[in-house]
């Protein structure tokens, strides 16, 4: 089973968070995030992307179009923000795809809240059953190689 997760670095944060896939076939954002300060240690870092990986679900019912709440608001409401537009300025991000043992971590372009986070595919790195040190390390280098 295919997993997703997510971390960006905003101002001196950095968010971890999962995303589920909807009956439709699309991800979106679940409701489960982390705040970590940005002096936590790769593994703690590593360990926290893991929990958000566990966290991903297939087979979610597709949002309401319309809704008041947009899946991603519980992270908003966390961060005190109003506006998802408000959140990716400055943000750098970094996707995680996890199937089975493999992770693939990849970095991203801001394209702001008109076109959201656009993946750098060319610039991922596939990690095999990596321990969580070594994929903390790995995220903090794809947040380096995000635009």
């Amino acid at each position: 089973m295919t997993t997703f997760a997510a971390l960006d670095l905003r101002r001196d944060r950095y968010l971890a968070w999962s995303s589920s896939l909807t009956v439709d076939g699309f991800w979106v954002a679940n409701g489960s995030h982390e705040v970590l300060d940005t002096d936590v240690d790769d593994a703690g870092l590593g360990a926290a992307l893991r929990r958000m990986l566990a966290a991903s679900h297939t087979g979610v019912a597709n949002p309401h179009v319309g809704a008041a709440a947009s899946p991603f608001a519980p992270m908003l409401a966390t961060l005190g923000l109003r506006a998802y537009s408000t959140y990716v300025k400055g943000t750098r991000h970094v996707d995680v795809e996890a199937d089975g043992g493999t992770l693939v971590v990849t970095p991203s372009r801001n394209g702001g809240s008109r076109e959201g986070f656009v993946g750098l595919p060319d610039r991922a790195v596939r990690l095999t059953a990596p321990e969580p040190a070594a994929l903390g390390a790995a995220l903090r280098a794809a947040l380096t190689r995000s635009v």
